[in-house]
């Protein structure tokens, strides 16, 4: 009896062994044979997101300074500045496809007063620089705090939490008659190549109270630019899906003329109380298959672009405040250019990498020039 006992004991545990090794060969098929892991790299052209306020938080403001290390917005020659470091960015990485976003307080500061002085000192830089620019227009732009919306514009609406913005009628007029007036003033601009209706206008943004914008509202901004400009550039419609139930990528391509996404390969985390970097690129078929949807891009006649990707580390606290003797965890020059592979094995045409001003921090602030040499490589296609 005894030994029968031990024997389907034997089998039990042979049979549980069994089953953990099937699962932890599925689990590892799983993740070798995702589009990450597969995919050829495409030969993505390589460009940045710049944006002049991140550029003064990095460049001119201290931390800790309060509002005496604060760079103000109104300040003589702003407009130049920012041209000079964005020119700067352009002739140190040899990159030539820039993004810039108009911002809405800066560029109609009254109702029907329009001041274009800050985005056309970047496009003349841009153009300087034989580069090209692709311009977001919207209520929505790059960093914080996202929505730049005018305290004029928001008189008589009432704001609350989760709210969509372009539900309200007066405020969705006076956007709309914004971006039209500003795709029209720019459309003349011959390095523009292409355009961004909103800046990842889908998604509630955690840094204003998340405020969202619906898709009609994002298809009828997009029309607003194409009625604009004569010359038929592509409007591209962002999106920044990071899970697979995420469905909207397909309003983007439906809407857009080009799809376009946001990548943030690297989390941070915490495990039993102890930080940890998660790549949840490797996290298999819960991610995106951006390569699918670059395909479906194809197949649509349109083109697939990342129009933002991890460049610079992902922090909580103030990034002022990480250097080389105390680096982040998130992301060092090494990771970004793996993040870059993972962008060219979407089959992207285009990549914009997110992080160009802290390059250029790091080697002005502690003469770490890493992070532009990294930025040359990846331009130089070494992103392998």
């Amino acid at each position: 009896m005894g030994h029968r006992r031990r024997w389907q004991a034997a089998g039990i545990l042979g049979g549980a062994v069994l089953a953990l090794g099937l699962l932890a060969g599925q689990l590892w098929l799983t993740l070798h044979l995702q589009w990450t892991n597969r995919e050829p790299l495409a030969d993505s052209a390589i460009g940045f997101n710049f944006s002049c306020d991140q550029a003064e938080y990095l460049l001119l403001e201290e931390p800790g300074a309060g509002p005496d290390g604060h760079a103000p917005d109104g300040r003589a020659g702003r407009a130049a500045w920012c041209a000079g470091v964005l020119r700067e960015l352009i002739e140190r990485t040899g990159i030539r496809l820039v993004r810039l976003s108009v911002q809405w307080d800066e560029v109609e500061p009254e109702e029907g007063r329009f001041d274009f002085s800050v985005i056309e000192a970047q496009l003349d830089a841009v153009r300087a620089a034989g580069a090209t620019a692709n311009v977001s227009i919207g209520m929505k732009a790059q960093r914080h705090p996202e929505f730049y919306i005018p305290a004029w514009a928001l008189k008589g609406v009432e704001l609350r939490e989760w709210m969509d913005l372009s539900s309200v009628p007066v405020l969705r007029e006076r956007a709309l008659r914004m971006v039209a007036t500003v795709a029209a003033h720019l459309a003349g601009r011959e390095e523009i190549d292409s355009w961004t209706a909103e800046n990842e206008g889908y998604i509630a943004s955690h840094r204003a109270h998340h405020y969202h914008l619906s898709r009609a509202y994002v298809a009828e901004v997009a029309e607003t630019i194409r009625r604009a400009d004569p010359r038929g550039r592509p409007v591209a419609i962002n999106h920044a899906q990071h899970y697979v139930f995420d469905r909207r990528w397909r309003d983007a391509l439906a809407d857009g003329d080009v799809l376009a996404q946001s990548m943030y390969p690297r989390r941070n985390g915490s495990v039993l109380g102890r930080p940890v970097v998660v790549d949840i690129m490797q996290l298999g078929w819960l991610m995106p298959n951006y390569a699918y949807q670059a395909r479906e891009a194809r197949k649509a006649g349109k083109q697939f672009w990342v129009t933002e990707l991890q460049a610079e580390p992902w922090t909580d606290g103030d990034a002022r405040l990480i250097s080389p003797e105390r680096p982040s965890r998130n992301l060092s020059p090494e990771t970004m250019l793996r993040n870059v592979a993972y962008a060219r094995r979407t089959g992207a045409e285009r990549v914009y990498l997110w992080g160009a001003e802290w390059w250029l921090f790091q080697e002005h602030r502690f003469g770490d020039g890493r992070w532009l040499e990294a930025a040359r490589a990846a331009a130089a296609g070494a992103a392998e």
